[in-house]
């Protein structure tokens, strides 16, 4: 699995970070930082959710997630990062509150 990837010329970085959430069972947990602040925008390591691929538009970058261990269902995360936006299965919801909201799916 390709462990970084870089979003809209550079800007963003995705990485995934390996984590074990059972013996033998790893979960791949997507990390998206602004490589100009250095900051983090998504951090989901040491969560439930695991990363299945990223692809980008203009206006967005679009993750795909499956919540452990539940991996049949896949969800889409899509970030729109100028306007401190996202949508999780086409719900809009703020940046930061993506995590909660995630958190919040059964």
């Amino acid at each position: 699995m390709n462990t970084e990837q870089y979003f809209h010329k550079g800007k963003f970085k995705l990485e995934t970070i390996p984590h074990e959430m059972r013996m033998s069972h790893w979960v791949y947990a997507p990390v998206l930082i602004d490589v100009e602040t250095n900051t983090k925008v998504i951090d989901l390591i040491g969560n439930i959710w695991d990363f299945r691929s990223a692809t980008e538009s203009s206006e967005s970058i679009t993750i795909i997630l499956a919540r452990y261990p539940d991996g049949a269902k896949e969800y889409e995360l899509k970030l729109y990062p100028a306007k401190g936006e996202a949508s999780i299965n086409g719900k809009l919801t703020k940046i930061s509150s993506v995590v909660k909201v995630l958190d919040a799916i059964v």
